[in-house]
């Protein structure tokens, strides 16, 4: 039951970061537009500001759960080398369990800020409104998606520091 959740975990984050890749995309088509519009001295995108930056938000929480599964996140290697192996992995444990702990804890303040957006009504008052439970939507599915990615490493499928930091441009 486990290596289905998972797999689906593993799917789903896939799609996600595809969704962001074009996010990507679209947001430098959005930038070089404004740019030119303005550059030929007509009237600039009003609403281009507001929706990069959105944007960006999108693409910074879309693509959070595949950076979890694809061991993509930065960490500090000096401190593990200088430890037995058993103290190494001791250590990955504790720090798989931190940040579950961590993700659990921020998808609830993003979900309960969702909830409360809903039952408000509340909106995003910009250049154009935009309701407020868009915001907290893509936090929702980045921590409790990457929640389940640390899941997986705390529970032994797989190991975040299995990468040979060489291979992956570290020194």
């Amino acid at each position: 039951m486990m290596k289905t959740l998972f797999d689906l975990s593993g799917r789903l984050s896939w799609l996600l970061v595809a969704l962001a890749r074009v996010l990507v995309g679209a947001l430098v088509l959005l930038v070089v537009s404004d740019v030119a519009v303005r550059n030929a001295g007509m009237k600039p995108l009003g609403w281009a500001v507001n929706t990069s930056e959105f944007f960006l938000l999108y693409i910074t929480f879309l693509s959070m759960p595949w950076l979890v599964r694809r061991k993509g996140h930065v960490f500090v290697e000096f401190l593990r080398v200088a430890l037995s192996p058993e103290l190494r992995l001791l250590l990955a444990r504790v720090v798989y369990a931190a940040c579950l702990a961590l993700c659990l804890y921020l998808t609830w303040v993003a979900a309960t800020s969702l909830i409360t957006a809903v039952q408000r009504g509340t909106y995003e008052m910009r250049t154009f409104d935009i309701p407020k439970w868009v915001v907290f939507f893509p936090m929702v599915l980045a921590f409790g998606l990457s929640a389940v990615e640390w899941l997986r490493y705390l529970l032994g499928y797989d190991d975040f520091y299995d990468r040979d930091l060489m291979d992956v441009g570290g020194h």
